[in-house]
């Protein structure tokens, strides 16, 4: 019998390697991947196998593997060996998860998102037009958004008006992140998740670190502050759109902080995508929590 160590490390290598691998290699076990983070595997997996009628994290104290029992383990192991063999369906168990804390459906804003793709691309469905599309993505984003540490402010203006034009959808983002071997997975799974903020809307730090805490692990407003420092992919990820919980520009002494380099920078962004600033520099309004 395996002890329980083993479990624990059985069970952290098939979320945080295995199924992100195979989710990033399209791997035929999963007719679709609707995710390829870590842990939003955790939080599928979880939700179905130890949670069951509830969000797992209601059952459960943070960090899940210390606090999971040999059997919650087992449970929890064999869910994840059956998406990975394809004898479990994915995409039906986020479904089931997304709506167990409440979370809108993917699947019911496909429709739209496919048909505006279609119309603006063409048929995404031929591989070899996805593969040159996402070859000049790689291009775009990287040209654009990757300025050296010495890049002058003028530089960098130019880059976020460029950003203005490029219009990159979520799933390509998501890839070129992934594809970084210089992030981390905790700074992988932050950016990716900025790409969820809307145009128009702000979120905070604490938003950010309460969300992780919900589907992986404890964090903390500060953490997150410092997975986004130095965005390899802004303004296309943007960061600018997270503040202070308490509305202002926050930034933990950053360049893009209150009394950083950029903070006005900030604040220009903010204001041409539709977010208010009432007198006393605060963002009007209720900050972005919807993600998933």
């Amino acid at each position: 019998m395996s002890s329980l160590d083993d479990l624990r490390e059985q069970w952290n290598h098939l979320y945080r390697t295995q199924l992100p691998g195979l989710a990033r290699a399209k791997d035929a076990a999963q007719p679709k991947w609707p995710v390829q983070l870590d842990h939003c595997f955790a939080r599928i997996i979880l939700d179905n196998a130890v949670g069951r009628d509830r969000p797992w994290n209601q059952v459960l104290k943070s960090p899940a593997y210390k606090h999971m029992s040999r059997e919650q383990l087992d449970s929890a192991i064999t869910l994840g060996q059956k998406l990975s063999s394809g004898e479990a369906d994915l995409v039906a168990l986020d479904e089931r998860s997304l709506a167990l804390r409440g979370k809108r459906s993917k699947i019911k804003t496909e429709p739209a998102a496919a048909r505006k793709n279609l119309k603006r691309k063409g048929d995404l469905e031929d591989e070899r037009t996805q593969e040159r599309k996402k070859q000049a993505t790689r291009g775009k984003v990287f040209s654009y958004f990757q300025p050296s540490a010495e890049v002058k402010s003028e530089k960098l203006k130019d880059s976020i008006d460029e950003s203005e034009k490029a219009n990159q959808t979520s799933s390509e983002i998501i890839t070129l992140i992934n594809s970084s071997s210089e992030l981390s997975a905790f700074r992988k799974s932050i950016l990716a998740l900025l790409t969820q903020v809307p145009r128009g809307r702000y979120t905070t730090y604490q938003a950010l670190a309460d969300h992780v805490g919900e589907i992986s692990h404890k964090s903390s407003a500060r953490a997150v502050g410092s997975a986004m420092r130095n965005n390899p992919f802004a303004p296309v990820v943007p960061c600018h759109r997270v503040l202070a919980s308490d509305g202002t520009i926050g930034g933990f002494g950053g360049q893009w902080g209150e009394d950083g380099q950029h903070a006005s920078e900030k604040r220009r962004l903010l204001r041409e995508e539709g977010v208010k600033f009432d007198g006393k520099g605060k963002a009007v309004g209720e900050p972005f929590r919807g993600f998933r």
